[in-house]
């Protein structure tokens, strides 16, 4: 299942490159500053599930003006000329397809080590090659990820010895939300606060 419907996806490609380029090249704030203000500011949240006033209904410079609005920066008017060949633009289109490919959301990819950043210093020798190539090694970078740190719900679990079923029978925790918490698919600090008490209690009750 994709982030949102796909007859988005070249607009909100397009944006994300754009707003990447203009904020770096035009605005001239650093490329890892405006990584941290477009996952703070809110924008990437609403960008990642398919919000069509971000993804499609605003160019990408509106939605980089946006970025800085809602992180403290009020923006004068400026030059909005786009580069669709800098690395910058490249991270911004190529991450924005992954993210709708994956599901996953951009907060999400980041944690997994799959920010603009990280992928504006991929731009050689991967900005000439298809996509899928982009997208595997992508793939490559965030099961590396999940592999290196397992999530602490694993971690326990594995200390106690219990499945993730008997877990899930203990705890009253629908077992294809511990699933998803495990691969890290869904963050637990988005959870409801009851589900997160009712794991712990259960983990740190069974512990040896």
């Amino acid at each position: 299942m994709n982030a949102y419907n796909k007859i988005y996806l070249d607009d909100a490609m397009q944006t994300a490159g754009a707003m990447m380029d203009w904020a770096v090249n035009t605005l001239g704030c650093p490329a890892e500053e405006f990584c941290a203000r477009f996952l703070s500011s809110g924008v990437a949240d609403r960008f990642s599930r398919g919000d069509v006033a971000c993804i499609a209904g605003k160019s990408g410079v509106e939605l980089a003006r946006e970025v800085m609005r809602c992180t403290g920066s009020d923006i004068d008017s400026c030059d909005s000329g786009i580069s669709i060949s800098s690395p910058e633009y490249w991270a911004g289109w190529t991450l924005s397809y992954y993210q709708w490919l994956s599901a996953l959301s951009f907060k999400q990819l980041s944690r997994l080590g799959l920010d603009m950043c990280s992928v504006i210093s991929m731009f050689y020798p991967l900005h000439e090659a298809d996509l899928s190539v982009f997208c595997e090694r992508a793939d490559e970078i965030v099961k590396t990820h999940l592999n290196s740190s397992p999530h602490w719900i694993k971690r326990l679990r594995k200390l106690n010895d219990i499945t993730q079923k008997e877990l899930s029978e203990i705890s009253n925790v629908p077992l294809r939300l511990i699933r998803a918490y495990e691969q890290k698919a869904i963050d637990t600090s988005n959870a409801e606060s009851r589900t997160i008490q009712n794991l712990q209690r259960c983990l740190k009750a069974r512990q040896p």
